[in-house]
């Protein structure tokens, strides 16, 4: 349920094991969230499909993505096709994108580790709590949890720059 005058934005995180999203009615309010699992041998066609569900559902005003080509990011050449299939998607929906490298998350939250960030976006938003993973120790995968954090991440910096462009204009 939209507020009338409200924007929804959608942030998607593709992973190795599917994606992460988290979807905001503005900076303060967060209306969803989650990780879609991918078991397929064809994980894009699979986490597309997936992703095409979530958009037919949410209908956003705008689609938040990382820039694998920006500083600081380093994805497998199977995530870069993911990404252009999903900006593909959106462009064909209509749905205007935003993207944003990792250098863009840490300038914006002026932190430098994944899990800081996951952090403060805690304690802005308590709901997620139950869902911040357990410190990560070295020899461990990361917990395809904090794909959400790094979606949420995505959506605050696109907050983060419209709030910068309207203080320049």
């Amino acid at each position: 349920h939209r507020r009338p005058n409200g924007e929804l934005i959608c942030a998607i995180y593709p992973s190795t094991r599917g994606f992460g999203y988290a979807l905001f009615e503005g900076p303060h309010s967060l209306v969803d969230w989650g990780v879609k699992a991918v078991r397929s041998r064809q994980k894009n066609l699979a986490s597309l499909r997936k992703v095409r569900e979530l958009l037919a559902f949410y209908r956003p005003d705008v689609l938040v993505l990382e820039d694998y080509q920006g500083r600081g990011s380093r994805r497998a050449k199977r995530i870069h096709t993911l990404i252009n299939l999903i900006s593909a998607h959106a462009a064909e929906q209509r749905i205007p994108t935003a993207s944003y490298s990792r250098s863009d998350l840490r300038a914006s939250f002026r932190l430098t580790t994944k899990r800081e960030i996951a952090e403060a976006i805690v304690r802005e938003f308590p709901e997620l709590e139950p869902r911040l993973p357990p410190v990560r120790k070295i020899w461990m995968s990361e917990d395809v949890r904090m794909n959400i954090f790094d979606a949420a991440a995505l959506a605050f910096t696109f907050f983060d720059s419209q709030s910068r462009a309207k203080q320049a204009a």
